[in-house]
């Protein structure tokens, strides 16, 4: 299999395919490099208020064109923004490859801001801001986030506060894609039955509107952690409890990345088999490492009911305690076949095949490969794993997150006792 390349136009623009000739469909999708860290207090929420209007409109499509020309070629076509990106991505048959790039080049670069589309968007964003409040599992990890990096871009809301999203109008939309929407700051990425070339050609014939500033950086990620509990008549208490962890260019993100599936990734994971099926004391609980490229964070997620949650926290602290000390060679071996089999599942969607090398491009500055990926897991020992452990849950103020009747909940320097 030849080796996939990113070719990079002389404006800066980056192009990579992985060439699928076995399947019917194409993936097509443009990375932006920027989101929530890229904004500030004043513009919070921008970014994603964006994403949402690029398909109101353009100079030469309605917002209804938009929706019923792409569904009349019986294609898929969606976007979102994370704390680092924005991507915009389409899926369709291999015979409108080109009508997908020319659709979202347009839909980047020509969007018109229509005042009557933007009230309309501007209402729909805040029934989102209001249904994510009402939906505990869900902000709690914005509680999280805030509490971890306090006062930074990074520590803020994707959807942003209320009152930004009242305010903002046509000048915002166009000042951030003039600062932030370039040629050197977007990526264009496609997979399935699409050749090289042909990519290449349609984004240069369609990527014409863009400009070519220098891009500012972001604010460094500054871990600092604390505990925040909200108050709410709650059947649960949804929690999420962290530590500072590494960024995906560390070398401990791998080993970062199989304590977190061993831990606290799936139904024989520690967390899964104790708290949950011996013991009963939730539904769901999970560890998780949410990783940037300056960045680390290490947690566990559960929800319980206010009863439960002490003890709940206690047999959590008591498992980390044991992964720490002792990783099994059962446990290696499990978490080495979900890697290679998550990785050869991967290979099977033209769309995880696509987001894959978009990631790559803004991650790493290049592509890499399945082999390199199953190579520097194999290279994590056990001790690697119980090493880092030990490093993340005693090598940082703990950060604590919770929502429902927390007033029983125990203090936070209890619970960074039962880690110690």
């Amino acid at each position: 299999m030849p080796k996939k390349e990113i070719t990079t136009l002389p404006n800066g623009l980056r192009i990579a395919t992985d060439e699928m000739k076995d399947v019917e469909t194409v993936s097509v999708g443009v990375f932006v490099n920027t989101g929530s860290r890229n904004e500030s207090t004043e513009i919070n929420g921008i970014s994603h208020f964006l994403e949402h209007m690029a398909f109101k409109g353009t100079a030469k499509r309605s917002a209804r064109q938009i929706a019923e020309e792409f569904e009349g070629i019986g294609g898929r076509i969606n976007a979102y923004t994370s704390k680092d990106k924005t991507v915009y991505y389409a899926k369709v048959l291999k015979k409108h490859a080109e009508f997908a790039v020319e659709f979202l080049a347009d839909i980047l670069q020509n969007s018109t801001f229509d005042s009557v589309e933007l009230e309309k968007e501007r209402g729909v964003i805040l029934q989102e801001i209001a249904m994510t409040n009402d939906t505990p599992d869900d902000i709690v990890f914005d509680y999280f986030q805030e509490t971890a990096y306090p006062k930074q871009a990074i520590g803020r809301s994707i959807l942003g506060p209320v009152k930004n999203i009242k305010k903002f109008g046509r000048d915002h939309f166009v000042n951030y894609i003039a600062s932030q929407y370039n040629y050197k700051n977007i990526a264009v990425v496609a997979a399935g039955n699409i050749k090289e070339a042909d990519l290449v050609k349609w984004s240069k014939k369609y990527f014409t509107n863009l400009g070519t500033n220098e891009i500012k950086d972001v604010e460094p990620a500054k871990y600092v952690g604390g505990d925040f509990r909200k108050e709410k008549k709650l059947e649960q208490i949804n929690l999420t409890i962290g530590f500072k962890g590494v960024s995906h260019l560390h070398e401990d993100y791998y080993a970062s990345q199989i304590l977190a599936m061993i831990l606290g990734g799936g139904m024989s994971s520690r967390l899964f088999q104790e708290v949950r099926e011996n013991r009963g004391l939730a539904y769901s609980i999970y560890a998780f490492n949410f990783a940037s490229h300056d960045s680390g964070l290490f947690g566990i997620y559960a929800g319980t009911t206010p009863e439960k949650t002490n003890e709940l926290i206690s047999a959590t602290c008591t498992e980390v305690k044991k992964i720490c000390e002792k990783v099994t060679d059962k446990e290696m071996t499990r978490v080495h076949t979900q890697f290679e089999a998550g990785l050869l599942m991967a290979k099977e969607s033209t769309s995880t095949r696509m987001q894959r090398l978009g990631g790559d491009i803004f991650s790493y500055g290049r592509l890499v490969g399945d082999e390199e990926i199953l190579k520097k897991v194999a290279a994590v020992r056990k001790s690697d794993v119980a090493r880092v452990a030990s490093e993340i849950f005693s090598g940082s103020k703990p950060t604590f997150a919770a929502i429902g009747k927390v007033g029983k909940v125990m203090e936070i320097g209890k619970i960074k006792k039962g880690f110690a």
